[in-house]
């Protein structure tokens, strides 16, 4: 059931065309029944008229009254034309033809005998009723053709019978638009839900919604009490974890650095050690982040940001590691703007610039380009060291995922949360990331298409006060 509003039209129309089949049916054989009465009603009375007009005193009297009973012209051959349906025969006792309309055979029809019977004469059934005259003297035999009845009362039926079908359509309309006033006041919850932010999580309003509906508010409210609480622990959580570790680990890296000194310079386990607490700092910073960047966590609303300036923050921010390995770092683009959240862009470009210099060799090459693509801002983040082997560039965004594992042949440490970050950020921001082999002849492209990307001189530009 796809549409309760669809469900309940198809269902009362069916209920109601079921109930005006079965009415239009009974309806019907009643009425056939009744106009079979008065059809038998009507040949009594052309009887009763015929024995009135018709007076025995000679044959040509009969002639003529029987002209004014039957208002037709005589044929040549003396017959009658009857211009009602109805056809006769005038017999005397003996089966004696006295007198005929001209489609009635010239022998009797029927057993001379009273009452309504069938009969099948001229190539069609005939419905005969056999009377005798008033005194008794004779008899008249009237016909009517069978299937001229029956259409004849079908056509005065279904005059009452087809405004009820052209009704139905109507029908239809008139209980489609009740129903979509009925149902207003789900569309309206279901409007009032749908236009929340992730972090509204207040009551629903119930003072003036339907009965029916208050219950679903009242356990929907509940829900949202719920789910509030929910993220109010994990924003505390959140809050003393980064607290809680954070500072012990700070500690214990000044403690390895500090026995590092005093240690050889061989010390295998002391490199271990160290290179432990910093994968250890690393994992922890990355699940802040990661948890930061959620969706239903994200604190900050969508403003224009200028990528461009973003990225040679970024690069800023990373000179000293790129001193550090001797790296070249090359930057082309013209300046372009998105609709994002600050610090969700920053993790991004910090972690693909961070996976950039950390898989690229000592005085390596790394690249980032920015351009406008129709209404599409494009990143690119590129690099000339190990790469990623094609067949593992849509299992890299998961959690925790390295290739290789911990034996990655770049011997650098990592916790494998770097390019799930960027994917969480692309994808709440509704970008699209993709890997693709360097164009360096070694080493891994990764392109982020923003939708709705903009230059400066559009009007969004600089509204939100973040610029060169």
């Amino acid at each position: 059931m796809r549409s309760i509003r669809t469900f309940l039209v198809i269902m009362l129309l069916s209920v109601v065309t079921v109930g005006n089949f079965v009415a239009a049916v009974r309806g019907y054989l009643g009425s056939m029944e009744q106009s079979e009465q008065l059809f038998n009603e009507r040949m009594r009375h052309q009887i009763d008229l015929l024995n009135y007009s018709l007076p025995l005193s000679s044959a040509h009297d009969r002639s003529s009254q029987l002209a004014a009973s039957f208002p037709a012209p005589l044929s040549k051959s003396g017959l009658f034309k009857s211009p009602s349906g109805l056809e006769f025969q005038w017999v005397d006792r003996s089966g004696a033809l006295l007198a005929k309309s001209e489609l009635m055979p010239d022998q009797a029809v029927a057993e001379l005998a009273e009452g309504f019977r069938f009969v099948n004469f001229s190539n069609h059934r005939w419905h005969v009723l056999v009377a005798p005259s008033a005194d008794g003297a004779s008899w008249f035999l009237l016909a009517e053709r069978a299937d001229q009845r029956y259409l004849l009362a079908e056509s005065m039926i279904l005059q009452a019978v087809y405004p009820i079908l052209f009704a139905i359509p109507v029908m239809g309309l008139l209980i489609w638009l009740a129903l979509g006033i009925g149902l207003k006041p789900i569309e309206r919850m279901a409007q009032d839900l749908a236009q929340r932010k992730a972090t509204d999580l207040h009551p629903l309003p119930d003072q003036h919604m339907p009965r029916e509906l208050k219950q679903l508010a009242r356990s929907a409210n509940d829900l949202l009490r719920r789910l509030d609480a929910s993220f109010a622990r994990e924003t505390r959580f959140t809050a003393d974890a980064a607290h809680e570790l954070r500072t012990p680990i700070a500690a214990m890296q000044i403690h390895c650095d500090n026995l590092a000194s005093s240690a050889p310079h061989d010390a295998v386990s002391m490199r271990k050690l160290q290179s432990s607490v910093e994968r250890m700092g690393q994992l922890v910073e990355q699940i802040l982040i990661l948890n930061r960047i959620a969706p239903d966590q994200l604190k900050g609303s969508f403003q224009a940001l200028n990528l461009s300036l973003k990225v040679r923050q970024v690069i800023a921010e990373h000179s000293g590691e790129l001193a550090q390995k001797r790296q070249q770092i090359a930057f082309n683009g013209e300046e372009v703007w998105i609709m994002g959240d600050g610090f969700a862009i920053e993790s991004l470009l910090n972690n693909l610039l961070g996976n950039a210099i950390k898989y690229s060799p000592d005085a390596g090459s790394i690249e980032m380009n920015i351009w406008l693509r129709g209404d599409a801002a494009v990143l690119e983040v590129m690099d000339n060291g190990v790469g990623i082997p094609a067949d593992q560039y849509e299992r890299v965004f998961d959690r925790f995922y390295r290739v290789g594992g911990d034996r990655h042949e770049s011997q650098v440490t990592g916790c494998g949360l770097g390019l799930s970050i960027v994917k969480n950020v692309a994808e709440l921001h509704g970008a699209r990331v993709q890997c693709a082999p360097s164009r360096m002849g070694q080493g891994l492209l990764v392109m982020v298409s923003f939708p709705g990307g903009f230059s400066a001189l559009d009007p969004r530009a600089g509204k939100a006060g973040v610029g060169p």
